[in-house]
């Protein structure tokens, strides 16, 4: 989040502007300027830009507003110069509840196009009207004619390059070009290319057969196939953002895939799984310089701290460790250093424990039973037991292969 400005909070949501987006300003304004455009001109293009965005926001707040109607939760919504992002703490598990959470997000645009469209169709006169509608096919037929690679093109009624006899006022333009980037919005989120809306949708309905798992391995290797389209014509069809968009749905199904495959993983297993009895600990009035010797010594890194009557005070981490180190606080109490530890019970979904440790930052977890503390976790530990798993599981699946 260093790198995003936040702007404001709307029901319960924070909207960050990442630092990228200003160049989305700052160029079109310079180009416009450069090239002999008024600044009154430029001023209408970015006012177009601008209103794009905010359409690409509330396409964004309805992803959210979906989710949080099936208990799910969303961190932020982050305005990127290729879209906007709505971090869900979640997906839906259920296939149908995210379809709807990905459709949720499209339906918007399209509700935002109608409500133009039918407010021209109301306020336009008719000569406008007719203008209006004309340009709509020419934007259809030039979208078609896009992706008409061996066909014959489709001819336009011209009026997108300027040969109609009629120019429309502002207002009707600045309508029309919003219900053209509304609907190219639907479009191109609907595109089966997960982790983006119409993949999602495909993630889900694969699910509903393959489960969740297959489904987005399958996902995810139909998104990077896409991604590689989207390269292709960047590089020879162009426009050069397409490459920016197929890097990074390519990028993101990967991490998603992952995210998703190691999430079924942990989920086969509790705290109990990895809990380790025998570790090292310290008392409260203990010296700092026991801990710094310490480290060198031995392979942990992060330790428990009980008090005089043997009760759980706290963990010392190895940056604290290490702070303490680079002070000379050598004879400093380990209390000094020392800060709360979470408790958790040997039942604890590891999913639970992974996030902890890896999200939340703690490098320790002391793990107990009814009475008392019986084991500790830290992420030395948790990585080494996943990798294990994932290296048992890699053998399982090429024996089966194999067989």
């Amino acid at each position: 989040m260093r790198a995003s400005l936040k702007i404001f909070t709307w029901l319960g949501i924070p909207v960050y502007l990442h630092w990228s987006f200003a160049l989305i300003l700052l160029f079109p304004a310079f180009t416009f300027v450069s090239s002999g455009f008024s600044w009154q001109d430029t001023a209408l293009h970015l006012a177009i830009l601008i209103s794009l965005f905010t359409c690409v926001l509330l396409h964004e707040y309805g992803h959210a507003i979906m989710a949080r109607r099936f208990g799910v939760s969303t961190r932020d919504i982050i305005l990127t110069p290729i879209g906007g992002i709505a971090r869900l703490e979640r997906m839906p598990e259920r296939p149908v509840q995210e379809i709807l959470v990905a459709i949720a997000g499209p339906l918007v645009n399209v509700v935002i196009a109608a409500l133009l469209l039918l407010g021209s169709k109301l306020l336009l006169q008719p000569e406008y009207w007719d203008l209006f509608v004309l340009g709509i096919e020419d934007a259809w037929s030039s979208l078609l004619n896009y992706f008409n690679f061996f066909g014959e093109p489709i001819e336009t009624a011209g009026v997108l390059e300027g040969d109609a006899e009629i120019d429309m006022p502002f207002l009707p333009s600045f309508a029309f070009t919003l219900i053209i980037l509304n609907a190219m919005l639907v479009i191109f989120n609907m595109v089966p290319a997960f982790p983006m809306d119409g993949g999602r949708v495909f993630r889900a309905l694969v699910a509903l057969r393959a489960g969740r798992v297959r489904a987005t391995r399958i996902a995810a290797s139909v998104g990077q196939i896409v991604a590689g389209f989207f390269l292709f014509l960047g590089i020879f069809q162009g426009p050069p953002s397409l490459m920016l968009i197929g890097v990074f749905i390519f990028i993101t199904a990967r991490s998603e895939n992952a995210m998703v495959q190691m999430d079924d993983l942990l989920s086969r297993f509790t705290a109990r799984d990895l809990v380790r009895r025998n570790f090292s600990r310290f008392n409260t009035h203990d010296w700092m310089q026991m801990a710094i010797d310490s480290l060198p010594h031995g392979l942990e890194r992060n330790f428990l701290v009980f008090d005089l009557d043997d009760r759980l005070a706290g963990m010392l981490e190895e940056q604290s460790i290490l702070q303490a180190a680079r002070n000379q606080d050598r004879s400093a109490a380990v209390a000094k250093y020392m800060e709360d530890v979470p408790v958790i019970p040997l039942n604890t979904p590891l999913q639970h424990v992974y996030q902890l440790i890896r999200q939340h930052g703690n490098g320790i977890l002391a793990v107990s039973d009814e009475y008392s503390v019986v084991g500790v976790i830290d992420e030395e530990g948790l990585m080494y037991f996943l990798r294990l798993q994932s290296g048992n599981a890699g053998k399982s699946n090429r024996f089966s292969l194999r067989r």
